[in-house]
């Protein structure tokens, strides 16, 4: 597998570049597969003393040709607020491990629990989504239209879906259906438009992307961050295809109405009607969540394809249940 033939390079790559210097590392550090993502493997290196994480990128979602470098440019720029990880080194030459390679800070905590830590995880956003774009280095992806940026990525991932012969009709007429609401309804964007807020957003905002600590908590994986309306993060976070991926848990209306008042609680510049924004992008995060869900699921059936999440696919196929997407739908279409 991908992952152990990486694990064999690492501590080969590290001292290639004499990384253990810059790290202060001894020489005697090891290295330990952490966990993966669908593009992304990361690995620990650890001495005793000290830790990073090793990233190792495989792919793009932005289709990116520096992907990683992208990464990195904003971790740094988000480093001022305090709950995200801190950056140490990156290289996108792909000359000795042929991917991308990020070394970061590694925090010690566990995954987010929605019936316990809420009031963190509205801390992080505000953090985050009160970072004043004006002292920011980084040219973050700018998304202005939101309705219509869904739409054109939806119809880019379902593509090759749609076309498929290993697709159940249902499925096919489901999501055409669905692209046609979202056509129809675009015009939600012009509120987006007149009450401009911008943040910078993280895009992947499961339960597993938040570390919780003793002390301090963080946000993690910033793979495809970019620069749009806080609804992006806000309306992901409390949708039930992001709180049933990773804890099968659906959060309740007054726990929502707890989460908003923290949040707002935690914005240095004041609430800017969250709540309508996120009832305003509700479907188009479905949108994005599920044809990607459907793009995913045409690439596990390539036998060649790099990483392969077994949890995640049976979460997919779980998702491209026609009961589960008439059910989570009933309200547009």
């Amino acid at each position: 597998m991908l992952k152990d033939t990486l694990k064999c390079k690492i501590k080969d790559y590290i001292f290639e570049k004499e990384l253990y210097f810059d790290l202060k590392l001894n020489k005697n550090f090891n290295v330990n597969f952490l966990a993966q993502g669908e593009y992304n493997i990361n690995f620990t290196v650890d001495d005793g003393n000290s830790k990073y994480v090793f990233r190792v990128n495989t792919g793009s979602q932005l289709e990116l040709n520096n992907q990683i470098g992208y990464e990195y440019n904003a971790l740094k720029a988000l480093e001022i607020s305090d709950v995200t990880p801190k950056v140490y080194f990156v290289d996108s030459s792909k000359m000795f491990l042929e991917y991308g390679v990020l070394i970061m800070e590694f925090l010690e905590g566990r995954p987010l629990e929605y019936n316990k830590d809420l009031k963190k995880s509205a801390e992080i956003f505000g953090k985050i989504h009160s970072i004043d774009l004006e002292n920011i280095n980084h040219e973050f992806i700018m998304e202005d239209n939101i309705c219509s940026d869904r739409i054109t990525e939806g119809k880019r991932l379902l593509k090759d879906y749609l076309k498929s012969p290993m697709v159940h009709k249902k499925l096919k007429n489901f999501f055409y259906k669905f692209l046609e609401w979202a056509e129809k309804n675009k015009d939600r964007e012009r509120y987006f438009t007149k009450n401009k807020w911008h943040v910078i957003n993280n895009t992947e905002v499961n339960s597993h992307n938040f570390i919780i600590g003793d002390k301090n908590s963080y946000l993690i994986d910033w793979e495809k961050p970019v620069v749009s309306d806080p609804c992006q993060d806000i309306t992901q976070f409390l949708a039930p295809t992001t709180t049933l991926w990773k804890a099968n848990y659906v959060l309740t209306k007054e726990e929502i109405e707890d989460f908003y008042k923290a949040y707002i609680n935690n914005l240095k510049n004041g609430n800017k009607d969250i709540k309508e924004r996120v009832h305003l992008y509700n479907p188009y995060l479905y949108l994005r969540a599920l044809s990607w869900c459907a793009y995913a699921w045409l690439e596990y059936q390539k036998p060649n394809k790099d990483i392969k999440n077994m949890d995640t696919y049976r979460k997919i196929e779980e998702y491209l249940n026609i009961d589960f997407l008439e059910k989570l739908m009933k309200e547009y279409i």
